[in-house]
């Protein structure tokens, strides 16, 4: 009789713990929700939009030795809020406020992309913040994100969800900054 209370009390503990970490999830979910649903639309935008255009297609004819004065002086606020879009997200996500494996899945192919694009830009810009208190701050969690997508690329965040039932398409495995490198056929500004 008392093997069968201590085998009851065991059972109903994991049960507490198992339902109480199922609502933990559901909880951190609900409160994580709308922050991706606004910035994924925010990344939608027609002015970010048009920033990942203008970072994809005419940044590597500026003179990016300038940093943010190379640039058009009607294109250097796009530029700078496509940054700091990046900058926010991947502060978001080093601080756990939001999962990285949704922020890869969806936008980790452009993360990758403007990266790879904005990074002689930005190293610039820091460079020129040499007096401040911390120059390396200045889109260090864009960089930052840049490196957690590197090792959660999109196509293996998105392969990992169990409610994921697409095969990975031979051009989409792979893109700039990612492990192995092909060539993307066409460019999407959205993602």
């Amino acid at each position: 009789m008392a093997l069968a209370a201590v085998i009851i009390s065991i059972v109903a503990v994991m049960t507490s713990v198992i339902l109480g970490w199922r609502a933990l999830t559901l909880t951190r979910h609900s409160n994580t929700m709308p922050v991706l649903i606004d910035l994924f639309r925010e990344h939608r935008s027609e002015r970010l939009a048009n920033a990942r255009q203008f970072v994809y297609f005419d940044l590597p004819e500026c003179d990016l030795s300038l940093g943010m004065d190379g640039l058009p002086d009607n294109k250097k606020g796009l530029v700078r809020d496509l940054a700091w879009f990046y900058d926010n997200l991947g502060t978001l996500v080093a601080h756990g406020v939001i999962d990285i494996e949704p922020v890869s899945g969806y936008l980790g192919q452009s993360v990758l992309l403007n990266w790879e694009r904005m990074r002689q830009l930005i190293q610039v810009e820091r460079k020129k913040r040499q007096d401040s208190y911390d120059p390396e701050r200045w889109q260090i969690y864009f960089e930052n994100l840049y490196h957690l997508i590197r090792e959660q690329p999109p196509e293996e965040a998105r392969s990992a969800q169990h409610l994921w039932r697409l095969e990975k398409p031979e051009l989409a495995r792979t893109h700039i900054g990612s492990k192995t490198v092909r060539l993307a056929r066409r460019f999407t500004p959205g993602g």
